[in-house]
């Protein structure tokens, strides 16, 4: 029986080793199962919203349900780095045409342990590129991106919008401190959006984009009591609300295809695809919100156009009208103009005819004058010899008379 012992033990060290060997490969297969199922339900669900960062030790707090009720406890960290290397792998598509500006961007394959800490690195990546802008207007220009697409009412949108112009409300240049004050408001609001997802970054107001903006709300809230909460963004109120408000954020937070990806891997698919459903449903209800007004004011215009329309005809036939009584007048004016031209000829040779008569009157009534003082020294002359005549006639009519005896003349 001794030998007979010796020998089995051979064969029944080879069964436990065979046992051993089953067991490990069955351990493997079943931590491999348990990975890929771990992996799928993170693709679908996302992260978990709140967790530890990586421990020293490999086995990092990481609590997913999984099927039959079960709750995974820990995670390693290559699972996560091959989750998120497998899930975000993949280039962006080309839009073709020139080529856009750099820009931050916000994905990476390094992995995060939840979804808090995945807004913790962004939050981080937007300071530091807002601690690069060098004025308002590129402070404004990056805000703008990631803040314009994420408003979830038409009045929200709109005050973005104000806020990211380079006008007033006027048309007018916006002052310096205008654009500064406007640029505060706009990295404010980013602020009270990750506020509402993660209002433990903001403890110590240390993690805040606009600090001094954050502090200003602080103090406001601090002496409001009982209205503070007013002043201060609402936080999500349970744990879907908070996924729905993540996936929100993160989503709309950059058009970027690898920072998409990378979303969907922290959010999960399912949140991801809601958001972008809700958000979808938003922007059809803001352009309602537009396109009803916009008829309104389609009718009014096309009402007024109308009224013009006509008074322009009218105005048109009017000018017709005035056109055609300007070319007769003008028509009449010219041959008036030309009967003028013939009367001013004519004019002037009669003035030229009237002054060569003047001169031949002037040059007669010279000779005239001559003529008129000859003929005044002629009949001086002719007196003259009259009263010599007439003397001599009374001298020989005296001598007669004392001749022939008559009596004297009467004096």
């Amino acid at each position: 029986m001794r030998l007979f012992g010796i020998l089995l033990i051979v064969p029944i060290l080879l069964a436990g080793g065979g046992y051993v060997y089953l067991a490990t490969q069955d351990w493997k297969g079943r931590q491999q199962i348990n990975a890929a199922g771990l992996r799928h339900l993170l693709l679908l669900q996302g992260l978990p919203v709140e967790g530890a960062d990586f421990s020293a030790d490999d086995e990092t707090p990481f609590e997913v349900p999984m099927a039959g009720g079960e709750v995974t406890s820990t995670v390693s960290k290559k699972l996560l780095e091959t989750y998120f290397r497998n899930g975000t792998a993949g280039g962006g598509a080309s839009t073709g045409g020139e080529q856009a500006p750099a820009r931050l961007s916000l994905a990476a394959n390094a992995p995060v342990t939840d979804q808090v800490g995945e807004a913790k690195r962004v939050l981080g990546l937007l300071k530091g590129e807002l601690d690069k802008a060098q004025d308002a207007a590129q402070k404004i220009a990056l805000v703008e991106g990631w803040l314009l697409i994420q408003a979830e009412t038409m009045n929200e949108r709109v005050q973005y919008q104000e806020w990211a112009s380079r006008n007033d409300k006027t048309g007018a240049p916006k002052s310096a401190e205008k654009l500064a004050a406007d640029a505060d408001s706009l990295v404010h609001a980013l602020d009270r959006k990750f506020y509402r997802v993660a209002p433990k970054l903001y403890a110590g107001g240390s993690a805040a984009l606009a600090p001094a903006k954050w502090q200003e709300m602080q103090s406001k809230a601090e002496g409001a009591g009982a209205d503070a909460a007013q002043l201060k963004p609402p936080v999500a109120t349970d744990d879907a609300d908070r996924r729905a408000r993540l996936a929100h954020l993160f989503v709309h937070l950059d058009r970027d295809a690898a920072w998409q990806r990378r979303v969907a891997v922290v959010v999960g698919l399912r949140r991801y695809v809601a958001a972008i459903t809700a958000q979808t449903i938003r922007f059809r209800e803001m352009r309602s919100q537009v396109e009803l007004p916009l008829g309104v004011d389609q009718a009014n215009f096309q009402k007024v156009q109308d009224y013009l329309l006509n008074e322009a005809r009218q105005k048109v036939n009017q000018v017709r009208v005035v056109a055609d009584e300007k070319a007769k007048l003008v028509e009449q004016k010219t041959a008036a103009d030309d009967a003028v031209s013939r009367r001013q000829t004519q004019l002037a040779s009669l003035r030229a005819q009237l002054q060569k008569v003047q001169t031949e009157v002037d040059e007669h009534l010279v000779q005239q004058t001559g003529i008129e003082k000859q003929l005044y020294e002629i009949q001086r002359e002719v007196s003259l010899t009259l009263e010599e005549v007439y003397r001599l006639e009374a001298l020989l009519t005296d001598v007669e008379r004392e001749r022939y005896g008559l009596l004297p003349r009467q004096p």
